[in-house]
């Protein structure tokens, strides 16, 4: 590059602002920079697609009740040949088609789905499946001190206190 003409580096140069547009030493180091942010830019915008690609599959997938990991083994499994790209543009706007594809890949694989876990917060910490104690203690000062943490201007009746520590 040190060979290029100083109307090469003008040409691209346009659209800088100041100084780097117009004064040839401190243009060529900004065009050199550039050019090697577009190179590393290249080289991540695969990444990046790729990544939300599998994002929206991810959320597709999970609206049917299947995990990611399950539907992609399922569909590796299966004959069915779509790309994360195909995949993911069903899944944004086409929904009922990107049903098929993951009712396909359940039927060919004998997948299982995941049931709904309705279990409120309360519910989580009286069974273990919450275990951090520093969130449990939060919890049950929370329901006696709620004023405090949850921003009510006054403090709870006791009887209040009762139904909430009931889950009523």
């Amino acid at each position: 590059m040190a060979n290029w003409s100083l109307k090469k580096y003008l040409e691209l140069a346009k659209g800088f602002q100041g100084r780097a547009r117009n004064t040839s030493k401190i243009m060529m180091n900004r065009v050199q920079k550039s050019l090697q942010y577009a190179y590393v830019s290249r080289r991540l915008r695969p990444r990046i697609l790729r990544r939300e690609w599998i994002q929206a599959i991810n959320a597709g997938v999970r609206e049917h009740r299947i995990s990611y990991s399950q539907f992609i083994f399922g569909l590796n499994h299966s004959n069915i040949q779509l790309d994360r790209k195909i995949l993911a543009n069903l899944a944004i706007n086409e929904p009922f088609s990107f049903k098929a594809v993951v009712d396909e890949v359940k039927i060919q694989n004998s997948m299982k789905e995941k049931p709904y876990d309705d279990v409120s917060l309360d519910q989580a910490y009286e069974k273990g499946l919450i275990a951090n104690n520093v969130t449990q203690t939060w919890f049950k000062k929370g329901i006696k001190e709620g004023h405090k943490l949850f921003g009510l201007k006054r403090e709870l009746t006791p009887e209040e206190l009762k139904k909430l520590e009931k889950g009523e």
